[in-house]
């Protein structure tokens, strides 16, 4: 299962590029309904949705939802807990 580590906060629409690609250019295919993630700013617990886009081809996966403050939540894969260097 992949963990999923912090990138930051955005307003709706605010350039914010994972893997290199500004994720409000494409279109948003939900992956998974039920994604725990932790608040940064106040350790508050939520369960947002995993989202696929596909630019040039390719998936790049992030999680996203929305903070109690009207920011947009972004979540990228946390590679060092994905299996990748053998931490869990």
């Amino acid at each position: 299962m992949a963990k999923w580590k912090f990138q930051k906060a955005v307003d709706e629409n605010e350039e914010c590029r994972v893997d290199g690609v500004n994720i409000w250019n494409y279109y948003w295919s939900c992956v998974d309904k039920r994604v725990e993630v932790k608040c940064p700013y106040e350790g508050q617990v939520y369960f947002f949705k995993e989202y696929q886009i596909e630019p040039d081809g390719r998936a790049v996966h992030f999680v996203a939802g929305e903070f109690v403050n009207d920011k947009v939540g972004i979540y990228v894969k946390d590679d060092l807990t994905d299996g990748v260097s053998g931490f869990k």
